[in-house]
């Protein structure tokens, strides 16, 4: 289980919403969402609503994340990817999410982290 507050470090203004289910944060080119099931602590401070497109949310939260176990740190990963480390340092897996332009790291714990592919691998252009 993820504590609520393991979520706030990716949001751009320290707030979590509650929309789909789930809590989300989100900063520039980062959405990051739990199951409200799967998480303890207060709900209380959740805002009701949700700080990215539904669209956007939903994809990270239906996502396939059967990827490969992966290691945050691989050099081929940026400073963002090494965040991933305050939640946990190992139980990461990683898929993409082509529509997104994003990779999609997925904890055991049910905490899902999609980044822009630019932001999260060493050399990825831009994909504005």
């Amino acid at each position: 289980m993820a504590n609520i507050k393991t979520l706030l470090p990716f949001s751009s203004d320290r707030r979590a919403f509650r929309s789909f289910g789930h809590a989300i944060a989100a900063e520039p080119g980062l959405v990051a969402v739990a199951p409200l099931h799967a998480m303890e602590g207060s709900l209380l401070g959740l805002v009701d609503g949700c700080p990215v497109p539904w669209d956007e949310a939903c994809a990270v939260i239906d996502a396939d994340a059967a990827g490969a176990e992966v290691d945050l740190d691989n050099p081929d990963f940026t400073d963002v990817v090494a965040r991933l480390a305050n939640v946990a340092v190992t139980g990461w897996r990683m898929a993409a999410l082509p529509a997104l332009r994003a990779v999609l790291f997925a904890h055991d714990c049910g905490v899902r982290v999609a980044i822009s592919a630019d932001l999260a691998l060493t050399g990825a252009t831009p994909s504005y």
